[in-house]
């Protein structure tokens, strides 16, 4: 599946990259220590309960941590170009749930290693942190104890609370990036590496086409005959034969109307739509926040600044969707009360409170089975193989194995018969393609299956991975046989010249390449007749390769070492290549190369030692097993929620 494929490639650049990690954990730690706080997710102490997710030394990982973990992942992936409706198959979504409860244990092992290390932020710093968050600042931008002490209050916490959140955030980081930011490149190694990288080269170098090569001569009839005599496979009849063959393709199935109506069957959701709402909601964990948001969300607050003014809030899109496509009866309920443009006041869900914005309607419509069988006819005619009715494949194989000679194979189940004469490439005598059926595959099994099957043997169907089949019946072979040398004279001698033009332009390329090994390519050429079509100081760089080059001309460029000349065999040439010297990058690059191979190296070496210190932490300490149950219940939850689609579970 191409979402799965997807975000495998996302997991790689999220947690297999410095970068990746840097940004998802800091995100992470950031909600953690910030607005987080506002959420009640200290953590706990004590024992793990079955309310919680796993635990990990004395901390617990409850419900309310993976699901705003999960939300913090989403909002990462987002950010990063992908939508959220890249994640709506189970793979995609089993994999955000794992990679945010990973999240959640490396935070906590890294706060763990600080407690038993002794890292124990300042109280200055902590002071200094709660000071700076935006989240209680005023419209002037200072610090207003205030807003604190309301938001504080709003979510049911103490300022004790936030307190040791800020501090246990901070133990993290310390624990988890303090090391890593001492981390550096070795300038012998990165200098090694720009060089390679920047490197260019000044060549000199000429094509010699082998028909540029000298031939004085005519040749001699004996010449001639001895030519066609060592060359016989150059001047042969290809082998011919005549077979009947018969296709069954997909796209000549005859699709009968019951397939056609068990398949709109199946598709009723898809063609008989009721009516549908695209609704924005956010959702909260205490009415009092739901309220102050309802009221600013229908004083004429956008959806980006709503979430701007809620950062605690949990955000959620759903585009035309049905009653049952919201994940809960209340919430159901209330956005298919709403007008259009209406925001609704806040509704007690199961998760909490959410208010529910309707920002269009979408009326019911059917499409009636008249209107959509044309549209699924042509879909299985070329679909995959799994929905090509069966009976038609079985009809097939019933009707080639009762018949010898392929002559009774019933018209209604869709099979093409062609008969001609062929040979091993496809080709009919007159040179032109055979009109076989089917795309360049099918046509190249039905060739090979022609000169493979001996002349009367019993036709069987041989499968074609597209779904469909074909059966041959060979019924004359002409052998091959060679041409008569008075009939081809003149192939001979076209050929013959050809060969010797190869020649004699080999000995003219190996007398230079002799010479320029001893004196240079230039002093090589220098008065000679091929000394205009010297290409003197080409420049040839590993960043900027030379598209109007061979690949083999580009390799022996770049790895030849400084005053060597190599010849070369190219397509229908010989070239001599020699390097003259080094050139200058071009200006500015090699700087560029530096900052970029760097950052890259330093990303590298400072992500493996993040991902040995998570690993250590993790292993450092004993954790309870995962309760799956409860796992599985809130990520089909939060993700249904959110991005909608197959769930979890499935």
């Amino acid at each position: 599946m191409i979402f799965d494929s997807m975000i495998t490639a996302l997991r790689h650049f999220v947690v297999d990259t410095w970068i990746g990690r840097v940004i998802a954990l800091a995100i992470f730690v950031a909600f953690i220590g910030l607005s987080g706080s506002f959420m009640g997710l200290s953590g706990g102490l004590g024992g793990m309960s079955s309310g919680d997710i796993t635990q990990i030394g004395h901390y617990k990982i409850t419900p309310r941590d993976f699901a705003r973990s999960i939300q913090q992942r989403l909002g990462y992936l987002q950010q990063s170009g992908v939508p959220l409706s890249a994640l709506r198959s189970p793979a995609a979504q089993q994999e955000v749930s794992f990679e945010s409860l990973r999240d959640l244990l490396t935070l906590k092992g890294a706060q763990l290693a600080g407690e038993r290390n002794g890292v124990t932020p300042s109280d200055e710093l902590i002071r200094q942190t709660v000071f700076s968050m935006p989240e209680f600042r005023d419209a002037q931008g200072h610090f207003s104890a205030d807003k604190m002490n309301q938001l504080l209050q709003s979510n049911g916490l103490q300022h004790q609370d936030l307190i040791e959140q800020v501090r246990q955030s901070k133990t993290a980081q310390a624990t988890m990036f303090g090391l890593a930011q001492n981390v550096t490149v070795p300038k012998a190694e990165l200098d090694q590496m720009v060089r390679f990288y920047t490197e260019a080269r000044k060549v000199d170098l000429i094509q010699l086409p082998f028909s540029a090569g000298k031939v004085s001569s005519q040749p001699s009839d004996a010449q001639l005959k001895r030519f066609y005599d060592n060359h016989p496979w150059l001047f042969k009849e290809p082998e011919y034969r005549h077979a009947r063959i018969v296709v069954l393709l997909p796209s000549k199935v005859a699709v009968t109307d019951d397939v056609v109506r068990a398949i709109y069957k199946q598709r009723a959701r898809d063609y008989n739509q009721p009516e549908t709402r695209s609704v924005e909601v956010l959702g909260f964990d205490n009415e009092a926040t739901a309220q102050q948001a309802a009221h600013s969300w229908q004083d004429g607050a956008t959806w980006e600044s709503i979430q701007k003014t809620f950062p605690q809030a949990i955000p959620a899109t759903l585009p035309n969707a049905r009653p049952e496509d919201l994940p809960d009866e209340a919430l159901s309920k209330a956005a298919f009360l709403a007008h259009s443009g209406q925001v609704m006041a806040p509704v007690k869900t199961a998760m909490g409170w959410s208010v529910v914005h309707v920002t269009s309607i979408t009326a019911p419509h059917q499409v009636s089975f008249e209107q959509a069988a044309p549209e699924i006819r042509a879909e299985v005619q070329k679909a995959e193989p799994s929905v090509v009715p069966s009976q038609h494949m079985q009809a097939f194989q019933e009707a080639v194995a009762g018949s010898t000679e392929l002559d009774k194979i019933p018209a209604d189940i869709g099979a093409v018969p062609v008969e001609g004469t062929l040979d091993a490439q496809g080709m009919t005598a007159g040179g032109s393609p055979a009109p076989l059926p089917g795309d360049e595959a099918t046509r190249k099994a039905i060739v090979q299956q022609v000169f493979s099957q001996a002349k009367g043997d019993y036709p069987h169907v041989v499968s074609l991975p597209n779904g469909g089949g074909f059966a041959v019946v060979v019924a004359n072979v002409q052998p091959g046989q060679q041409k008569a040398f008075d009939t081809v004279r003149a192939d001979v001698t076209t050929a013959w010249q050809g060969e010797q033009q190869k020649r004699a332009q080999e000995a003219r390329a190996t007398a230079l390449y002799q010479s320029a090994k001893k004196d240079g390519l230039q002093h090589a050429l220098s008065g000679q007749p091929e000394e205009a079509s010297l290409r003197k100081d080409e420049r040839f760089s590993r960043l900027q390769k030379r598209s109007d080059m061979p690949e083999l001309i580009n390799r022996a460029a770049l790895n030849q070492n400084v005053g060597q000349t190599a010849m070369l065999q190219e397509g229908n040439s010989f070239w001599l290549v020699q390097v003259t010297g080094s050139a200058a990058p071009a200006t500015g690059e090699q700087e560029a190369v530096r900052q970029r191979v760097e950052q890259q190296l330093l990303q590298g070496l400072q992500g493996d030692l993040i991902e040995s210190l998570g690993s250590s932490y993790q292993h450092e300490t004993s954790h309870r097993a995962l309760n799956t149950e409860l796992f599985h219940q809130v990520s089909e939850q939060i993700l249904g929620r959110l991005v909608g689609g197959a769930g979890q579970g499935q």
